[in-house]
C-alpha cells in the first residue's frame, strides 16, 4: 500500500497540473500508391531547428526517423487566464474538441482524423493549454490533418446545440476529482495558497456547468489563442512552416494583459471518510522563467526524496532525506500506508514547493509532518556534494525519460518555448549547479508563508508547526 500510495502521490503532482481530452483512434489505412515519408533524411534525429514568423508565432522542428509526425499547437491560454465570472471556461474548451468547427461538423472532424489513425489530444494547465496532433507522417496525411487540427484551434463554431453534449463529460470528470484525493488536495492547496490566477483550478466548479456560452469561448480564444507556439516532431522545419502560414495566419499577433498573481498562504481543511489523512504543505517556490533557480529547487526536491524509483519497492525509503526523518518519527511503529515526499509545482514566475504526507488517521499525523519539515529546514542548509551528485544523476535521467517519446518531446518543447522563451539544455544547466545555488535557493523557502491543506480526520494545522 505504500508503495500505490507513492505511486499515486507522484502521478497527482502530474494531474494537477495537467488535465487532458483525447480522441480515439484506429490503425491508418494502407495508402493505394506509395508515398515518401515527409520528415526529411538531411537533417540528424534529434536536431532542432527554431524559427519566428512574422504573425508571432514561433515554430521548433524535431527531426525523427519515427513513422509518425507529431505537432503541439501551445498557447498561452492557461486556467490562471479566465475571468473572474467565468471559473472553468478553459475546462469547458478541453471538452468541445472534436466539435463542429467552421467548415466541418462534428462527425466529419472526428471520422477523418481517425480515419487515418490520428490522436488529437487537448491538455491544460493553469499557464498552458496544447493541442497534440499524432499521425502517421505521410506526405498526404500529415497536411490533411494539419489542416483538421488548425480547424479545432482557431475556427471552433460552439453551436449552442452541441455545447450541452459536454455535460456528462464534464460530470465524470469531475467525479474522477472528487474521488481522486491526491488530485483533490493539490487543487485545494493551490486555492489556498494563491491570491489572483494561480489558485483557480484546472475543473470548472459545479455550479458552472452548462453556464460558459459559445460568446465566451469565442471571446476567449480571440484575447489568448495569440502568438502560438508550434512544435513539430519527425516534420520538415519548412513545411511546418508553411503548415503554420497556409492554416494558422489568421490568429492575432497582440500581447494579451498578463495574469497577476501572488503567494499568499493560508489553510483549508476538507472533511472525509478515509482511513487515511493526506497533507499538502507549501510555501512559494521557483518561476520557470529562472531556469538555474528553477533547476537548483528540483535538485533539494530530488535530495529530500520525491518517490521510489522501483516499481517493486515497498515501504519508507532508507535512501531519502524524509523518508529517514520520518521512519524514525514512527519510532519502529509499522510504516504501512505511509508515503512522504517532496513536490514542485512550477509556473511560468512562480511556483509551489512543499512536503506531500499520507498516513492513518490512527497515527500521529502531525508528529510526522513536523519531523518532515526539521528535516527540510535541516537539509536546506546541509546539502552535500556527494547528495548533489546522486541528484544530478536523477534528475538528468527523470528529464530524459520525461521526453522519450515524441509526444512528450513536442509538448515538453513547446512549453519551455512558450513560457521560458527558449529551448533548455537541462543536462547542461544541471552540471552547472553547485551545492551553493541549491543551498541559497532552499534557504529562501524558510523565510517564506505557508500554505496547507488537508483531507481526513486527525490533520494537522499551520499553527502546530510553529
Amino acid at each position: 500500500m505504500m508503495n500505490a500510495n507513492l505511486k499515486a502521490l507522484r502521478a497527482a503532482a502530474t494531474n494537477a497540473s495537467i488535465a487532458s481530452r483525447c480522441l480515439a483512434t484506429q490503425a491508418a489505412p494502407k495508402s493505394a500508391a506509395s508515398h515518401s515519408s515527409s520528415h526529411s533524411s538531411s537533417s540528424k534525429p534529434g536536431e532542432v531547428k527554431i524559427s519566428s514568423m512574422p504573425s508571432g508565432a514561433s515554430i521548433a522542428s524535431v527531426a525523427s526517423d519515427s513513422a509518425l509526425a507529431r505537432v503541439a499547437i501551445v498557447f498561452k491560454a492557461g486556467a490562471r487566464y479566465e475571468p473572474a465570472d467565468q471559473l472553468g471556461l478553459t475546462h469547458a474548451l478541453r471538452l468541445t474538441a472534436g466539435q463542429s468547427t467552421e467548415n466541418h461538423t462534428s462527425f466529419g472532424l472526428v471520422r477523418n482524423i481517425d480515419y487515418f489513425g490520428g490522436r488529437l489530444v487537448v491538455a491544460g494547465t493553469r499557464d498552458t493549454v496544447t493541442y497534440l496532433l499524432e499521425v502517421h507522417n505521410d506526405e498526404e496525411i500529415l497536411p490533411r490533418n494539419f489542416a483538421l487540427l488548425a480547424e479545432t484551434v482557431a475556427r471552433p463554431a460552439f453551436k449552442r446545440w452541441e455545447l450541452p453534449d459536454n455535460t456528462e463529460r464534464a460530470l465524470a470528470e469531475l467525479s474522477i476529482l472528487e474521488d481522486n484525493p491526491h488530485i483533490k488536495l493539490a487543487e485545494a492547496l493551490h486555492a489556498v495558497a494563491w491570491k489572483g490566477g494561480l489558485r483557480k483550478s484546472l475543473y470548472m466548479p459545479r455550479f458552472m456547468l452548462n453556464k460558459h456560452t459559445g460568446e465566451q469561448l469565442k471571446k476567449f480564444i480571440a484575447n489568448r489563442y495569440v502568438s502560438p507556439v508550434v512544435v513539430g516532431v519527425g516534420v520538415e522545419h519548412q513545411q511546418l512552416v508553411d503548415l503554420v502560414g497556409s492554416h494558422l495566419s489568421g490568429l492575432s499577433s497582440h500581447q494579451p494583459p498578463k495574469c497577476v498573481t501572488s503567494f499568499i498562504g493560508g489553510e483549508t481543511h476538507l472533511e472525509a471518510a478515509s482511513p487515511l489523512t493526506y497533507v499538502a504543505l507549501a510555501t512559494e517556490g521557483v518561476g520557470l522563467k529562472n531556469t538555474k533557480e528553477a533547476l537548483a529547487l528540483s535538485l533539494f526536491q530530488t535530495i529530500l526524496g520525491n518517490g521510489p524509483q522501483i516499481a517493486s519497492f515497498s515501504g519508507l525509503s532508507s535512501n531519502t532525506r524524509l523518508g529517514k526523518a520520518v521512519g524514525a518519527a514512527l519510532g519502529g511503529k509499522s510504516s504501512d500506508n505511509v508515503a512522504v515526499s517532496a513536490f514542485n509545482f512550477a509556473y511560468e514566475e512562480t511556483g509551489l514547493f512543499g512536503i506531500n504526507l499520507i498516513a492513518p488517521k490512527s497515527s500521529d499525523v502531525t508528529g510526522l509532518l513536523k519531523a518532515a519539515v526539521k528535516e527540510l529546514r535541516a537539509a536546506a542548509s546541509s546539502v552535500t556534494d556527494a547528495e548533489l551528485a546522486d541528484a544530478k544523476k536523477n534528475l538528468k535521467t527523470a528529464a530524459l525519460l520525461a521526453v522519450d517519446t515524441g509526444d512528450a518531446l513536442a509538448t515538453e518543447l513547446g512549453a519551455q518555448l512558450a513560457l521560458v522563451g527558449s529551448q533548455v539544455d537541462t543536462a547542461k544547466e544541471v552540471d552547472a549547479i553547485t551545492a551553493a545555488d541549491v543551498k541559497s535557493v532552499a534557504g529562501r523557502l524558510l523565510k517564506g508563508k505557508l500554505a496547507l491543506a488537508t483531507i481526513g480526520p486527525n490533520a494537522p494545522y499551520l499553527d502546530d508547526l510553529v
